[in-house]
């Protein structure tokens, strides 16, 4: 609006000194100058020459310079200029709305290029960047497609200068993460194997010097170093157990089991334990096909069923519930133990945890049972919950999916 001010500014003072030079020659006139123009001559205030599209009273001011007045229905811009005799007045006006037609056409020139360009610019923007990041897309693609099992170092098909360090960077951390996998697996394995044999026959021996041995006070003590090593051939076992619970193990060994038919032989090969402690054990539910492995679900259920046969008491009861809960099975296992406190719910899932009450008990056991549950419940993409059994004791219920997820869920307390 202002350059375009200047402009029409401009063109009316020309008009106005070039219409002094006419009315100089003829005056007490009236014409017709468009609608795109207005014209007034004064000479000592009185009207002589004028447009016919002018009234008949002043159109601006007798002052030299602009100014902005309204008249024949419109809003004008009117420039006076006085003649050398300072008798004389010339008063020129165009529309205002000129003013803003010229502002508008000259914005929509400018704007209307880049307008029509924004889309094309929009177009081009996308597949550069898209082409940009194909090669960080393929990346993520070869990673998203491993196996968790492999550490064979990233290979791409014409990699992107940008991205080599990365590339580079991240074998070298396969690397170092299938060293520190294969130690961590092969140490626990070895030591499991290795001390297992020792410890059995320290075991035997221990048997057959308990025979020989007539004095109570060594029998005793014997009988001590006998429950040592069987606790300590517990924990090496649920270590072995532990060790064996990891995704690659899982999945190299996973298909349909039916976890009812496992509970079944869990509790088979336990009756002769729980039978001597005269305790009563139930098993309800029907057969109920689960995505696992065989050796999983079996570890699952001998810690679940064991921890309660060991913690419940004398003539005491276990439950176990294996039924289906919308699209899970529901594993459950309760006993008429002394429980757990509600703040120790989360605890007892952490490894080498053992609670108050049960060492008060003297139960044999290491802390590592239900945290073999917790991570074959993780295996399974399940959920476990601990709470107070109606039976008075510890009730752990299990949620395990009955088909296969692909997001790993943690385990609920």
């Amino acid at each position: 609006m202002h350059k375009s001010s200047e402009l029409f500014d401009a063109e009316l003072m020309a008009l106005a000194k070039s219409f002094t030079h006419v009315f100089a020659l003829q005056r007490n006139q009236t014409f017709d100058a468009g609608e795109q123009i207005a014209v007034q001559l004064w000479q000592e205030k009185h009207l002589t020459t004028r447009s016919t599209n002018t009234p008949q009273h002043s159109i601006g001011r007798f002052k030299s310079g602009f100014s902005d007045n309204n008249f024949s229905g419109k809003r004008w811009r009117v420039y006076s200029h006085m003649l050398n005799d300072a008798r004389t007045w010339v008063m020129v006006a165009q529309p205002l709305q000129n003013r803003f037609e010229l502002a508008d056409k000259m914005i929509i020139s400018a704007m209307a290029p880049i307008i029509m360009t924004i889309p094309l610019l929009a177009v081009i923007i996308y597949f550069a960047v898209n082409r940009g990041l194909r090669p960080l897309r393929s990346l993520s693609g070869a990673l998203q497609r491993r196996s968790p099992r492999n550490f064979s170092p990233l290979v791409l098909q014409e990699p992107a200068i940008e991205l080599v360090p990365m590339v580079n960077t991240l074998n070298s951390l396969l690397s170092r993460l299938q060293a520190a996998f294969e130690r961590e697996q092969q140490f626990a394995s070895n030591a499991a194997h290795e001390l297992r044999t020792p410890l059995s026959v320290l075991k035997i021996n221990l048997h057959n010097l308990r025979k020989e041995t007539t004095s109570e006070s060594y029998v005793q003590r014997i009988d001590k170093l006998h429950e040592d090593t069987d606790r300590m051939i517990h924990a090496i076992n649920q270590i072995l157990l532990l060790s064996r619970t990891n995704p690659e193990y899982f999945e190299a060994n996973s298909t349909q089991i039916d976890a009812h038919h496992i509970a079944q032989n869990v509790i088979s090969e336990m009756y002769t334990s729980i039978d001597n402690r005269h305790q009563t054990i139930e098993l309800i539910g029907k057969p109920q096909l689960i995505p696992s492995s065989e050796f999983a679900l079996l570890t699952l259920m001998q810690n679940l069923i064991g921890n309660a046969h060991k913690y419940a008491p004398i003539k005491g009861k276990i439950q176990v519930i294996v039924q289906q809960d919308e699209d899970d099975v529901l594993i459950q296992v309760d006993d008429s133990g002394s429980g757990l406190n509600d703040n120790e719910y989360a605890k007892v899932l952490e490894r080498f945890y053992r609670s108050n009450k049960h060492m008060a008990q003297k139960a044999q056991g290491i802390g590592l049972g239900l945290a073999i549950v917790k991570q074959i419940v993780n295996l399974h993409h399940g959920s476990l919950h601990l709470q107070r059994s109606e039976l008075g004791g510890l009730s752990v219920q299990v949620h395990l999916p009955k088909t296969r997820k692909e997001e790993v869920s943690s385990a609920k307390v």
